[in-house]
């Protein structure tokens, strides 16, 4: 069985960092500027990983997903598409997107 909490938070709900404006970056690695840590989880469409901010210290998450055809790509735009548009203290937020070859990596709030 799933519990759904849906009582109201009590304080402020501090965000681990401020709203982000995120494009995919095309052509760019992710490891130039994050340290993978360790595997989080894995599932159908990739692979998450613990992940640090080489220029800041900050742990997330690192989705990595392969891309071999057209629409796998477009499902991982789609994601980070509909994700731009999801600000609300309770669901996880978008941090940054790469895109390199046959590789994406959407990077997540931890």
């Amino acid at each position: 069985m799933i519990h759904v909490d849906e009582t109201d938070p009590v304080g402020e709900i501090e965000p681990p960092f401020p709203c982000r404006d995120v494009t995919i970056k095309r052509n760019t690695d992710v490891n130039d500027f994050f340290d993978m840590l360790s595997e989080i989880g894995r599932g159908k469409f990739g692979t998450v990983y613990l992940c640090r901010e080489k220029s800041t210290g900050l742990e997330l998450a690192a989705k990595l997903v392969s891309v071999n055809r057209r629409d796998e790509r477009r499902n991982v735009e789609r994601e980070v598409e509909v994700m731009r548009r999801l600000r609300h203290p309770r669901l996880i937020q978008l941090y940054d997107a790469y895109d390199w070859g046959k590789y994406m990596c959407v990077v997540l709030e931890l």
